[in-house]
């Protein structure tokens, strides 16, 4: 099993302090790849005063050039947000740049003023999205082509240089409900779940997914996002860690989040009763959610979840744009490389999708090429 980083860079309230944040993060990236994690993730949102990340290819590349293993890989970009060959051509410099460590994690957004900032009908959000993948493709597979779709009309376009993975770096799609996971597995190369749902959802998730990936030939690939701490004492998981957990769960609510229909109340009950921000505690979140407490008890929880959801690799937030501080975080990164990740490099875990080795099947051109 993989082990990959969640990287935030918001500074609330006005990113009064946000250098330092950045400098925090590059000794973050640093500090994971020495004990032992495979991969970081980059978040995007726009219009965010504390200084959410806006421009992910660029933060990676500057990661890029502090590390020599670490994938480097965004989770999630909003997609529909772009022109496809602008993105195409950033992550394919970035592939390049970084020795071939880029994995695309994308997803459809669903703030809708981050559409009108851009142009974007968010109506369209879903067709602009798919269309734009099989671009991504074809940008990077195609010396030239030609695209007549319903939202892009390109006509003899070579996109340089190409990425250095084969046949493409790996693109996997956040989804969190039914008809997103199963777009996951018709187009994508791979899943990355949310943080936020628990094991009973993902678990459902991870069968449905693995079904419409079968059945569109698609080899499997998941990416499990999860809330973590590790810490020699466990008072530390509800005094030091658990109040900043809470405190971004209730920024997600206050972004939309809850009132966008993502939680199904099938498996998650509990949403009925949530009203506002200050109805979200620690006790309504915590159990088959989070991951924290010592060592030993992080790896029985993790195990729990390799046996029933059988991620192939797992991404951490370890910290919340309010804490815990830059030297607790390191210190609990470090305890878990050194006494965690070893565990779980015992059990072993296949190569990610265009990663080593097992590539995606060669895109099919459904339109004018």
């Amino acid at each position: 099993m993989q082990f990959g980083l969640y990287l935030n860079t918001q500074d609330p309230p006005r990113a009064e302090r946000l250098r330092r944040v950045y400098d925090e993060l590059f000794e973050t990236v640093a500090v994971a790849e020495e004990v032992g994690f495979d991969a970081c993730f980059l978040p995007e949102h726009h219009q965010q005063p504390d200084g959410y990340l806006s421009a992910p290819f660029v933060m990676g590349g500057a990661i890029a050039a502090r590390t020599r293993r670490l994938r480097i890989n965004t989770g999630i970009m909003l997609l529909a947000l772009w022109h496809p060959l602008r993105v195409a051509e950033d992550v394919a410099v970035l592939d390049v740049l970084s020795g071939g460590r880029v994995g695309l994690g994308v997803g459809l957004g669903l703030v809708e003023r981050e559409f009108h900032q851009f142009g974007v009908d968010i109506r369209t959000a879903v067709s602009r999205f798919e269309e734009e993948i099989e671009l991504l493709r074809l940008a990077w597979t195609r010396e030239r082509f030609s695209f007549h779709g319903r939202h892009f009309r390109l006509e003899d376009v070579d996109v340089t240089p190409k990425p250095i993975q084969q046949p493409w770096p790996p693109i996997w799609i956040g989804a969190m409900s039914d008809r997103a996971i199963e777009r996951a597995g018709r187009v994508g190369d791979g899943w990355l779940t949310d943080p936020l749902h628990n094991l009973d959802t993902i678990s459902a998730w991870a069968r449905q997914y693995r079904a419409a990936a079968a059945k569109h030939a698609r080899p499997p690939w998941i990416w499990l996002q999860r809330d973590v701490w590790v810490t020699d004492d466990p008072r530390e998981v509800e005094r030091v860690w658990a109040p900043h957990l809470v405190a971004d769960w209730r920024f997600y609510f206050n972004l939309g989040f809850f009132r966008s229909g993502r939680f199904n109340p099938g498996y998650e009950a509990w949403i009925n009763d949530v009203s506002s921000a200050n109805d979200i505690e620690f006790d309504r979140i915590r159990h088959d959610r989070v991951i924290a407490g010592t060592p030993d008890e992080v790896i029985a929880q993790l195990e729990r979840w390799r046996q029933v959801v059988a991620p192939n690799g797992v991404c951490f937030r370890f910290r919340f744009p309010d804490g815990p501080d830059h030297e607790r975080t390191l210190a609990a990164i470090r305890l878990f490389g050194r006494e965690v990740i070893p565990h779980f490099r015992r059990v072993g875990a296949p190569a990610a999708p265009g990663a080593s080795g097992r590539a995606p099947p060669v895109p099919r051109c459904s339109t004018a090429c």
